[in-house]
């Protein structure tokens, strides 16, 4: 057996079943040869997509994505991608190798020293015999260290022999989750049961350790109001005092809640500065911090305690400490005021309605589109000034059906990350919402979805401009012209592409996605026009 067969072959028994690539001298031979083995190969038509679908696929899985590249300017066009797997935690493994070891090859590049800029772990394959080994050791690395690996398999090795190999080696299982420290954990206590206004901060390491419930009886032993960060988004949601999202993007009500609150009980958040507001929300409250991770304690914003521990096993500690002290329901005032305002609370009279005759409010039509969409979809958003206007309005039946591919701020990775959902087949809708400029700039991979025939909704949110770009140039006297582009009709585009099509100037016409997603058997653009002089957010 070949290297490159036996690369097939380990992946396969591995547990891989999908591989998302680019073909080139590096992997050509190994690809075709996984498909043999009845795994599937998904040709994406640029690298820094591969990564960022084995990132979504990841993400929506629960599983390793892997992507394949070959050498050189191929490597060198992932890192992007790989920062945002890396800024996301993202279990992915990437495989590209060294071109042939001769001095005048035109592919030569530091992989080893790229990846370790890019904050990713590394691997080699050594000789060909260790082949399985190293392939054994990067995918422990993936789980153990919770981030991606890039494995170099230099191409001399792929038509070698393979001699024998190590057995293939599963990962082994994600480090049990830890309880809190007594000495810690009454601390915490200790300022939480001697606030008035408790509120209780929910992250995506909360929605991901299971602690909603155990949240929630928290919340009702305390009086707490109930909030979440973007990533977390309607964990609670049915519950009377949850006030939805903590930051910048929270409703009239949840910035009551927020400024009126003494005491902020955040549970697997970064608390970074948009859920603190650059640290405004948290000003002259006291803040306990809990988190697995205790690298990020004070890292954006000052606390009073910290506890190192799992969300949910903290939670119920907290929990089971609190069984003889505080009863449920102790604390009712508070809590009352909190229920009484967000029964009273609707989205639309939040906001006035900015629509014009031939532009719609992104509010508005998220708010239509997040009626006629089942219930149960999986929502990947890129990044740009309309997420102001999604994700409050565009609500999600589970936090983790949620991700945004914008941990390192790069726009353009939303499509290719909604592809790898996609991909992940969770049986679920999946919707892209994407920028016009984001969109064009990978517009390419929409075609990797056609041929894939994915029933994806991709919704471009299509101002005609860089919209951030167009309001700061206005606000320092410029013309934003600067900023504004006259693209091909996005419609037109998509269809040539293979694909259906949809443009939407008014919220009603929404209406048609919903009737269509039943029966879409490939993907589905949707080009909802915007104003860009109508801005949401201040910069």
């Amino acid at each position: 057996m070949k290297v490159f067969q036996a690369l097939a072959d380990a992946l396969a028994r591995h547990g891989v079943d999908t591989v998302f690539g680019l073909m080139g001298n590096a992997n050509l031979l190994y690809l075709p040869a996984f498909a043999d083995t009845g795994g599937r190969f998904v040709a994406v038509t640029h690298e820094a997509g591969a990564v960022a679908m084995a990132d979504g696929y990841a993400r929506m899985s629960g599983r390793v994505g892997v992507a394949s590249v070959t050498h050189g300017p191929a490597f060198t066009n992932t890192l992007t991608s790989l920062v945002e797997a890396v800024r996301n935690r993202s279990h992915v493994l990437l495989i590209t190798g060294d071109p042939p070891p001769v001095p005048s090859h035109f592919h030569h590049f530091d992989i080893e020293t790229a990846t370790a800029a890019a904050g990713a772990g590394y691997e080699k394959v050594y000789e060909p015999a260790s082949l399985v080994r190293d392939l054994n050791r990067a995918l422990r690395r993936i789980v153990a260290e919770r981030r991606p690996v890039v494995l170099n398999i230099p191409i001399a090795f792929m038509q070698a022999e393979a001699g024998e190999q190590a057995p293939v080696a599963l990962p082994l299982a994600p480090p049990a989750a830890a309880g809190p420290l007594p000495e810690a954990l009454d601390r915490a206590l200790g300022l939480v049961t001697s606030a008035k206004r408790p509120l209780i901060l929910a992250g995506h390491g909360a929605a991901t350790s299971g602690a909603r419930d155990s949240l929630m009886g928290l919340a009702d032993r305390l009086g707490a109001a109930l909030a979440t960060t973007v990533l977390a988004k309607e964990l609670f949601a049915g519950h009377p005092r949850d006030i939805g999202i903590f930051g910048s993007l929270a409703h009239s009500v949840a910035g009551a809640a927020i400024a009126e609150s003494d005491c902020v009980v955040a549970f697997g958040a970064g608390l970074n500065m948009w859920t603190a507001l650059n640290g405004d929300l948290f000003r002259g409250k006291k803040v306990v911090h809990v988190d697995i991770d205790p690298a990020r304690f004070g890292s954006y914003t000052p606390v009073d305690e910290c506890v190192a521990g799992d969300a949910r096993l903290t939670a119920e500690a907290m929990n089971s400490l609190l069984d003889d002290v505080l009863p449920p329901a102790g604390k009712r005032h508070w809590a009352e005021r909190i229920e009484k305002a967000m029964a009273a609370y609707s989205p639309q009279e939040d906001f006035a309605d900015l629509s014009g005759p031939d532009t719609v409010d992104i509010r508005s039509a998220m708010i239509r589109l997040d009626r006629v969409l089942p219930e149960r979809r999986t929502v990947v958003s890129d990044i740009g000034r309309f997420d102001v206007g999604v994700w409050p309005y565009l609500r999600v039946a589970d936090p983790l059906h949620f991700t945004v591919m914008g941990a390192f701020g790069s726009i353009g990775l939303g499509l290719a990350g909604a592809i790898g959902a996609a991909m992940a087949g969770e049986d679920r809708p999946v919707v892209a919402t994407v920028g016009d400029g984001g969109f064009m700039m990978h517009l390419a991979e929409l075609t990797t979805a056609v041929r894939q025939k994915l029933p994806i909704v991709v919704l471009v949110l299509n101002d005609g401009a860089y919209g951030a770009e167009h309001y700061k140039l206005k606000n320092h006297g410029y013309d934003p012209a600067h900023s504004a582009f006259a693209w091909p009709d996005l419609a037109d585009l998509a269809t040539v592409m293979g694909a259906r099509a949809l443009t939407v100037r008014k919220a009603e016409e929404l209406d048609a996605v919903g009737e269509l997603v039943p029966t879409l058997d490939g993907p589905l653009l949707v080009d909802v026009r915007l104003d860009p002089d109508v801005n949401l957010v201040r910069y």
